[in-house]
């Protein structure tokens, strides 16, 4: 992980073609203690430490590789200059390119040219980093008896290979351009998509690469929903470009529901997150998708898996840009081969249309979608079998989204942003018999400006209706106990703002003090009236304060702290469904309590020799008016002594815990030792020690609720990552990836009934190897085609998850038999070719 942060040292440097820029480097540091101070702790603290150091790493600028020439406009007339604003990426490409200054048709020329431009990137010490620059372009009319078709003229970032001859005559003005490295948020991880696409057992998918990171705790291996800091799976936030998605991984495979080729970055949040970000009691997940590009690009893949394509064209001479991208997945045909125990199928697609208004002001519409199909064999107990049960194929997650995203983007005076964004959307999520549909809408307004040299603003608004609905299959054989708690579904209004101060209180010293006002409702159409749930609905306020502090130590070390106050939506189970595949946010009956989680982090970043990152943090968390993951419907059957009715009885009833809010708390330190998977060796370790206990409810023998505190179904207290890749020559890349994790707690079963002491118990151990095996071959000038084959979980290992009892009648009494059920192997082989233009 790169240590990025905006650096305070100004000075002009002279480049090879006589232009000067003027550079401001990126300050690369993070370091983590546990912060259980208050916010004036924390400024005097940072003050104190920022005068004690000064030293500087140097800063390279980017250099320009080729030519940087700009074909003069066909039919325009004159000379003029042209400012453009240019990030260059940590490989040198050009990600996006902004006219700063410039007269159409001078500016879109300029501006598409730069997008091809190929850097040797700009560097902090031995580190390539990414920088934001801005360079110009002067263009020179040839006189009629010298008229050239192809006169161009290059920007000042270094000699151009051709240009005009006004150009060429002698160096122009000189022109001062800031360098700066880009800025990371504190307590953010960043995963760049060009990076992840190494990564053994991801196929290729930067989403994947959240379950290497520290502080991720899967729930089940494949599958895309994980504890992460001790936040329950419902508690984390995913999003794409904004919109909130209910996930961003097809189950099984752990593909993303969108195109890696569509996909940036992954901004990864494990607690404690700006203000911004609201709605959510635990991590935030959020992805970010390329700007639209300049030229024709296009990529495709076929494999054992699936097969996905996308292609991105400029229309409209590149005022506006079209992608359209999808993947459809027949993992099942693999899994046949293996197992017939398990089904799995899914697809995805999306489409973007944007158009630039002027220079500064572009509108967009971005639509996708994903379907996700996971079904276990189920086989029956005798019982149910006795009843005419018998083995079929039951979903154990069903899920289809789609969002349909209208935005319109302005870049500011001050080189800032805004955006106002208006999103629709449908889901359908659960598993046999009883599955959850939302309809929802939002709009939000997003704004973030640099108000002076020290103080950046970032604040916005945003507002969100959910409406929910229950469905129940029929064809299922199986029931499901609806609580009344969860039926009627409810319907949610929230909205809320928000806002943040970027303060560089010192030249070493970053605080981002912020906050956040929501108000949450929810109401149940058929809800008895004066509930606080009822026709009337509950309205109830949430302040979230958050506070952060950066202060660079050394040039290679920093220390990070964060503090922060979230609220989130109750969440509620529906039936004995697992709250980590399929909730419904929503108030409980006569209760208006939200979920509120307080969070701190502390610890250090050090940038070691040979471009290897270390960082160590801790961690401390605490839930109020959690939804208790543990509690389930339990049918409490009678022991039978002796001879058995002679007339029918009925069923024995379901008793349920009640819907009460608990209280958790999770700790715990996290260690990430981490070299880019893009370099020759690149790899990772990743391990985190944790505990993470809450309240849960019980049901006993005799029918009774007995409530304890216990270890979490996420209390893996060691869970440990370790990657490497390696460059082997001519084109050849090889990479392998090993993933252990100690059991979950469970308890001790009397039949169907839990016993205490509860949750004492644990399942084995689970580890899994993923390999990767890459051979490319370059086609054209920026094309390739590789040869890829990659497995996740090679060793076919099973994991132990749930509980799987079966009963047994005889004619004195009716006993049942509980033990740890094994889910798997799911392995996953991939043989595959994919091609990039």
């Amino acid at each position: 992980m790169s240590i990025v942060g905006e650096d305070a040292a100004e000075r002009r440097i002279a480049t090879p073609s006589g232009a000067h820029y003027r550079r401001r480097a990126s300050r690369g540091a993070a370091t983590r203690r546990f912060v259980l101070g208050a916010h004036v702790l924390l400024a005097v603290l940072a003050t104190w430490t920022s005068t004690a150091f000064a030293q500087d790493e140097p800063v390279s600028p980017p250099v320009a590789q080729g030519t940087t020439d700009v074909p003069y406009p066909a039919g325009a007339s004159g000379d003029t200059s042209v400012v453009l604003e240019i990030v260059v990426r940590a490989d040198g490409a050009v990600q996006s390119a902004l006219v700063v200054e410039g007269v159409p048709p001078f500016a879109e020329a300029a501006r598409l040219a730069a997008l091809s431009w190929q850097f040797a990137p700009a560097r902090k010490g031995a580190r390539a980093v990414a920088a934001r620059i801005r360079v110009r372009v002067d263009f020179r009319q040839e006189p009629p008896s010298s008229a050239s078709p192809s006169d161009t003229s290059a920007p000042l970032v270094s000699p151009p290979s051709t240009s005009a001859p006004a150009a060429s005559a002698e160096p122009g003005p000189v022109e001062e351009v800031k360098v700066r490295g880009k800025r990371r948020d504190i307590g953010l991880t960043t995963i760049e998509a060009n990076e992840i696409r190494e990564l053994p057992g991801a196929f290729g998918d930067p989403f994947r690469a959240i379950e290497a990171l520290p502080g991720v705790v899967p729930t089940a291996s494949g599958l895309p929903y994980f504890y992460i800091r001790g936040a329950p799976p419902n508690d984390n936030g995913y999003s794409l470009d904004g919109v909130r998605v209910p996930l961003l991984f097809h189950v099984g495979v752990g593909q993303s529901v969108v195109h890696p080729g569509l996909v940036d970055r992954i901004d990864f949040f494990p607690g404690a997150a700006p203000a911004a970000y609201g709605g959510v009691a635990g991590a935030i997940i959020a992805g970010r998708t390329r700007d639209p590009a300049g030229q024709l690009r296009g990529e495709g893949n076929l494999r054992l898996l699936d097969a996905g394509a996308l292609v991105e064209s400029p229309f409209a001479s590149g005022r506006g840009s079209a992608l359209v991208a999808g993947r459809y997945g027949y993992p099942g045909l693999v899994l046949g081969a293996v197992t017939s125990d398990v089904g799995l199928a899914y697809w995805d697609y999306q489409a973007r249309a944007s158009w630039r208004l002027s220079e500064r002001d572009m509108l967009s519409v971005f639509a996708f979608g994903s379907h996700d199909y996971f079904a276990t064999l189920d086989r029956p107990t005798p019982a149910e079998a006795a009843d005419g049960g018998t083995s079929k194929m039951a979903e154990q997650f069903v899920s289809d989204f789609h969002r349909v995203d209208v935005r319109y983007d302005r870049v500011l005076a001050g080189g800032g942003r805004a955006r106002v964004a208006a999103t629709v959307g449908h889901d359908d999520q659960g598993r046999a018999p009883t599955y959850v549909t939302n309809a929802s809408a939002s709009l939000r307004l997003e704004i973030e400006n640099r108000l002076s040299r020290v103080v950046r603003l970032r604040a916005g608004a945003v507002a969100r209706l959910d409406a929910y609905t229950f469905r129940q299959d029929a064809t299922s054989w199986r029931t499901a106990v609806v609580p009344s708690s969860a039926d009627p579904p409810p319907t949610n209004v929230s909205g809320g703002i928000f806002a943040d101060v970027v303060w560089r209180l010192a030249p070493r010293v970053e605080l981002v003090p912020g906050a956040r006002v929501d108000v949450y409702a929810s109401s149940r159409a058929n809800a008895p009236e004066g509930t606080h749930t009822g026709r009337g609905g509950a309205a109830v306020p949430a302040i979230d304060p958050r506070l952060s502090a950066r202060v660079t130590i050394a040039p290679n070390v920093a220390w990070l702290a964060a503090l922060g106050l979230a609220h989130q939506y109750p969440t509620l189970r529906v039936g004995d469904i697992p709250a980590a595949l399929v909730s419904v946010p929503g108030f409980a009956p006569g209760s208006a309590q939200l979920q509120t989680v307080a969070q701190a982090s502390q610890g250090i970043e050090v940038a070691l020799p040979g471009e290897v990152t270390l960082t160590t943090t801790g961690f401390l968390s605490g839930w109020s008016g959690l939804t208790d993951l543990t509690a389930s419907c339990v049918q409490v059957v009678p022991e039978r002594v002796g001879a058995q009715p002679a007339t029918p009885q009925p069923p024995a009833p379901y008793v349920c815990p009640s819907n009460a809010p608990v209280h958790g708390r999770a700790y715990g330190v996290e260690l990430l030792v981490r070299r880019a998977l893009s370099k020759r060796l690149g790899g990772w370790i990743s391990y985190t020690f944790s505990r993470s206990m809450r309240e849960a409810h019980f049901i006993t023998r005799n029918g009774a609720e007995a409530v304890a505190t216990v270890p979490s179904e996420g209390d893996r207290t060691h869970v440990l990552n370790a990657i490497l890749t390696y460059d082997l020559g001519r084109r050849w890349r090889a990479g392998g990836r090993f993933l252990f994790f100690t059991g979950s707690p469970y308890s001790k079963h009397d039949g169907r009934i839990p016993l205490p002491p509860y949750n004492d118990q644990r399942y084995d151990p689970f580890f899994r190897v993923d390999v990767r095996l890459e051979k490319r071959w370059p086609v054209g000038r920026d094309g390739s085609i590789a040869f890829v084959v990659e497995g996740q979980n090679v060793t076919l290992s099973r994991q132990a998850y749930g509980i799987d009892c079966a009963t047994e009648a005889s004619p004195q009494q009716t006993t049942t038999r509980c033990t740890p059920a094994l889910v798997g192997p799911i392995t996953i082989p991939s043989v595959g070719v994919e091609a990039f233009f």
